[in-house]
């Protein structure tokens, strides 16, 4: 529901290039299915505890001698109440 609501938010700030609402749709769907498996999922606990969230769903990683990564995505911090998160902010991940 959140994650519908974000997307439907912000697709007219990028209705000129697609990529970001791609990426925004894909950053929430990484989500939906990291929590939605039991095994594999966040503890509860950690994310109640959680300043921030940073998903960047195409991470590339790379290293032949050196290493290298890059990848975009977005993060969404707590509010200063510690209830409810900000709206997504990208980041672009890079070394």
């Amino acid at each position: 529901m959140l994650r519908l609501f974000v997307v439907l938010a912000l697709t007219p700030l990028f209705a000129k290039d697609p990529e970001p609402v791609k990426r925004l749709e894909e950053a929430a769907a990484v989500f939906s299915e990291i929590m939605a498996t039991p095994d594999k999922g966040i503890p509860q606990d950690l994310l109640e505890k959680a300043h921030c969230i940073v998903i960047v769903p195409g991470l590339k990683k790379g290293a032949f001698i050196v290493g290298g990564k890059y990848g975009k995505g977005y993060l969404s911090c707590r509010n200063k109440s510690g209830e409810g998160w900000s709206a997504p902010g990208t980041v672009r991940i890079e070394g």
